[in-house]
């Protein structure tokens, strides 16, 4: 793949991929001066960046445990 088709594919600039390649965040491929990446390397670097959420505070849970305010109703 090339810079564009990464960047594309990350929904990033080409620079933050150069960037990225120059630092090693990212695997890749270097031929006659050229950077070109492996698509499955890509993909098992985005999967190495997934995380899970921990046992700490969660928003979403704590949302839907919160109860409404009580109606007074007055005759």
């Amino acid at each position: 793949m090339t810079v564009k088709e990464v960047a594309e594919m990350l929904a990033v600039k080409e620079k933050t991929i150069y960037q990225w390649a120059e630092s090693g965040q990212i695997p890749r491929i270097k031929l006659n001066g050229v950077l070109r990446f492996d698509p499955d390397d890509i993909q098992a670097c985005i999967a190495s960046c997934k995380s899970t959420p921990s046992g700490g505070y969660n928003a979403v849970a704590q949302t839907a445990s919160v109860r409404s305010p009580r109606k007074v109703v007055r005759n």
